[in-house]
């Protein structure tokens, strides 16, 4: 399968495609839902994006009375965390309910990733100009105020920081430096934010050998990063776990010859089961 091909699987997530055509600036909770409906193949998107836009009411109404520069921040986490009970929960990291907008409404409980992008969806809506960022181990948003950016962490209802404070928490959660911490409190763009979550939905699909999703998965990293060798080769491998062994053999001829020495022996192992395979039952 070609990537136009691929690519035709995907022809109803608009914002997805356009991510893959290079644009950066696209509706990021529509987005969020496109992944869901991978899952969720009859998902109805219009449940979601009426919650959000009632939550972003809600806060709307208030704006007149912020005071400090980080009125915004407090008010959102109470809103969204307390006020409507959104929160992080270890189990949502087993689950890829935990990953899907639709599921954190409906059940309250996501992973960071999945929590952000629903604070920035009604923030956005709001008028706040909230930002995500790929911290290191642990997904925030970010506001820039006139004393300096505050960081939110929507896994956390009510926890929000100053700069010093976040690079210290994030030095600490995540095992790094502290020019680490800093480099990673930047704000990322959709396309980066969209990638990650792929990701955490790809390696627990593999840990769950839940292959055609796990494939799924790896078909959208694919468009988005076509000429990565990592995108081209975990799609071998993956396809050939799916039980798709004459696309996994084609795939893992090409890879081969600009595969590192280091992977040479695992692909041709991998090349010698995909044959099989098919021989097997010709």
């Amino acid at each position: 399968m070609n990537l136009q091909e691929i690519r035709q699987e995907f022809v109803e997530d608009t914002e997805f495609l356009k991510l893959c055509d290079r644009y950066e600036e696209i509706d990021l909770s529509v987005a969020a839902l496109e992944l869901a409906r991978d899952y969720y193949p009859d998902l109805d998107f219009d449940h979601s994006l009426v919650w959000i836009d009632e939550r972003a009411d809600e806060i709307r109404q208030q704006t007149s009375s912020f005071q400090k520069p980080y009125s915004q921040i407090e008010f959102l986490a109470e809103t969204i965390g307390t006020r409507h009970g959104l929160r992080g929960d270890n189990a949502a990291f087993q689950a890829a309910d935990g990953s899907f907008m639709n599921s954190v409404i409906k059940t309250g409980r996501g992973i960071p990733i999945s929590l952000s992008i629903l604070y920035m969806a009604v923030a956005k809506r709001a008028g706040i100009d909230l930002e995500g960022v790929a911290a290191p181990a642990h997904f925030l948003t970010r506001l820039e105020t006139i004393e300096g950016p505050v960081f939110l962490d929507a896994y956390t209802p009510g926890r929000y920081m100053q700069y010093d404070e976040c690079v210290d928490w994030v030095q600490t959660i995540a095992d790094v430096s502290r020019s680490d911490a800093k480099s990673g409190l930047k704000s990322v763009g959709h396309r980066t934010i969209v990638t990650r979550m792929l990701n955490n939905l790809k390696v627990l699909y593999i840990e769950q050998q839940k292959w055609e999703h796990a494939l799924r998965v790896q078909n959208r990293l694919l468009l988005l990063n076509p000429s990565q060798y990592a995108s081209r080769r975990d799609l071998a491998l993956i396809s050939l776990k799916a039980g798709y062994p004459g696309e996994a053999l084609a795939l893992l001829r090409k890879v081969v010859s600009v595969a590192p020495e280091l992977e040479q022996r695992m692909l041709r192992s991998q090349i010698t089961q995909a044959f099989n395979e098919i021989t097997r039952w010709n």
